[in-house]
């Protein structure tokens, strides 16, 4: 398996710095049963300011080092922070900086004795720098022009049409019993049939971070949960305990439903990402309709026989 020529330097800090982010990432108490939701961020993502002295006013291109006849600046520390995981950029500047500046120093270190191997001659390497030149020229061009062309009051529309006054998801209020073993599982849900209440065995036999509120979840949606429990979850009926206990990473479930509900809609703040990001795709193919209307296409066959070039039909 061949590994990638080029390594961004957010996966050169995050693999050298394993404690930096393990220092961010302290324990959460939500139960085994619920689904991070990966699309937002579990912590505190504000873009920190450094109170460095005169830091904010340094021009992006002030050297900062200088390595066998390369530079890097204060603009290349900057976009190489501005890379990291949040987790990462949150951290005081005393400690990213040094971090990622040495990191850089080493990268250029590397490129001088690459040069010195002639590498940049090589010709598939030099296909792969114009590749990634153009797909950095690209991606700049549709973060200015689609993601330029999105505004508030297109967002605001867009969630209007789409969530506001309108029902929003199914939800369930769950409650849970989560042990170790298929056996304990089994007992519980014995125990359940022969009438006991499931909130005093969730108290007494439960494993999950919700034991002490007699295994109550809340209402969830059905993302919000785990696709094992999700599944039994929504397909039993209120005032229903699942049957047989449900078989997941962390363990074994049992699974009781006390109510259904139509959610309300989701909140401006909590969509509105993610509606710009639909939006800036949606803006994504007509730049690139118009950019192929502004130039002339050549194809040729394997044999350098010109063909006819139908992507400028594609308008």
């Amino acid at each position: 398996m061949k590994y990638s020529a080029v390594i961004t330097i957010a996966s050169v800090i995050v693999l050298t710095a394993p404690a930096m982010v393990r220092a961010q990432q302290a324990p959460r108490a939500v139960s085994p049963a619920t689904a991070l939701d990966v699309t937002r961020p579990q912590f505190d993502t504000e873009t920190p300011h450094y109170e460095v002295s005169g830091a904010d006013t340094k021009a992006a291109n002030t050297v900062v080092a200088e390595v066998g006849g390369r530079t890097v600046t204060l603009g290349d520390v900057g976009d190489a922070i501005r890379a990291l995981p949040p987790t990462v950029q949150s951290l005081p500047f005393d400690t990213v900086y040094p971090a990622v500046l040495k990191q850089l120093i080493q990268v250029q270190a590397m490129v001088v004795r690459a040069q010195k191997r002639g590498l940049d001659k090589d010709p598939a390497v030099i296909r792969r720098v114009k590749a990634a030149s153009d797909r950095a020229l690209t991606n700049e061009l549709l973060t200015r022009e689609a993601g330029g062309a999105v505004t508030e009051q297109m967002i605001l529309d867009r969630y209007t049409s789409t969530y506001a006054n309108k029902p929003g998801p199914e939800e369930v209020h769950v409650r849970v019993i989560l042990v170790p073993t298929e056996a304990e599982a089994n007992a519980a849900v014995a125990t359940l049939v022969g009438g006991a209440d499931f909130a005093t065995v969730a108290r007494t036999s439960s494993r999950d971070v919700s034991a002490a509120q007699g295994g109550d979840l809340g209402f969830m949606r059905r993302e919000s949960l785990t696709p094992e429990i999700g599944a039994v979850a929504f397909a039993l009926p209120p005032g229903q305990t699942s049957q047989h206990p449900v078989r997941t990473g962390a363990g074994w479930f049992v699974v009781r439903v006390d109510e259904r509900r139509i959610g309300p809609p989701p909140a401006f703040a909590a969509v509105k990402e993610d509606i710009r990001t639909v939006l800036v795709r949606e803006n994504i193919a007509e730049i690139g309709k118009s950019a192929l209307s502004e130039v002339t296409v050549h194809m040729f066959d394997i044999s350098g026989k010109e063909v006819q070039a139908e992507v400028n039909s594609q308008r």
